[in-house]
């Protein structure tokens, strides 16, 4: 227990600390995970799980070098991005600097803006019709989004006093304990990524949110960073909380903020 206390306090993650200083709090992140996973180099963290386990690798590699079961879903997102009209909103006009763009704070609303919530927004602009969160349209015409950006690095800013604010709810969340089990984000994704939990591996949040929307092969379907934040949260036996809601919009500013500087990758198979 003592030494886990030492590893958090270094982490500059007890309750109460809000600096709110994004380029020390990645760095104490990265610095974390080269001390219990020396062999990955900062760029293989898009990879996930597969940057841990060889075997895991191994499989990937093989689903990439043939035909990704998500690419289908893919060529639809972009076949609808333009069926819908979203080219017209200027948010999504430039799908590549859109998805470098968000998450956003919005001085305006005084709320981040993920690129979920903006697609919806200018799905309903021009259709008039709902658009749900999680999976289906959503998820295809953000992996499309995504696509388009493949190469370019995270660059999640946090400038404002109100980013700020949100940033470090959302670091709050990342870090705090829910559900029957006891359990954040963190105890998973960071005190014990590379481990296994039965016959997983736990993956590093590091690179977590460089290959969103991802397909995982649970749910033989593309689905979006809020649809897999619900099922962690349902795995610690807490009541999940709705998609693109604030806490998880602050929790994806703070998520997509400790993987700046690594590239968004279009390689989004998991497990």
């Amino acid at each position: 227990m003592k030494k886990l206390i030492t590893t958090v306090a270094s982490l500059g993650l007890l309750v109460g600390v809000a600096s709110a200083d994004v380029a020390s709090d990645q760095k104490d992140f990265i610095n974390h995970y080269k001390s219990i996973l020396p062999n990955v180099e900062f760029a293989d963290y898009t990879n996930g799980v597969y940057a841990v386990d060889q075997g895991s690798r191994d499989q990937f590699e093989e689903i990439l070098d043939g035909i990704p079961p998500y690419e289908g879903a893919v060529e639809k997102g972009a076949k609808e991005y333009l069926k819908f009209g979203l080219n017209k909103c200027t948010s999504l006009k430039d799908p590549a600097e859109a998805r470098v763009k968000h998450p956003y704070f919005d001085e305006a609303t005084q709320q981040v803006v993920t690129l979920e919530s903006a697609i919806k927004k200018c799905y309903q602009q021009q259709t008039g019709k709902k658009l749900g969160y999680k999976k289906g349209r959503i998820a295809r015409i953000s992996a499309w989004i995504s696509d388009q950006a493949a190469g370019q690095k995270i660059n999640v800013k946090v400038e404002s006093a109100g980013a700020k604010a949100a940033y470090e709810k959302g670091k709050t969340f990342f870090y705090a304990k829910r559900g029957q089990l006891n359990m954040s984000c963190a105890d998973c994704h960071v005190y014990n990524a590379g481990k296994k939990v039965r016959a997983d591996i736990l993956s590093p949040a590091l690179g977590h949110t460089t290959h969103v929307p991802m397909y995982r092969a649970k749910w033989a379907s593309i689905g979006t960073l809020h649809r897999r934040y619900g099922g962690c949260m349902k795995n610690m036996r807490s009541k999940p909380l709705k998609a693109q809601t604030e806490a998880l919009r602050n929790l994806e500013f703070f998520h997509q903020a400790m993987s700046n500087g690594l590239e968004i990758t279009a390689d989004r198979y998991r497990k």
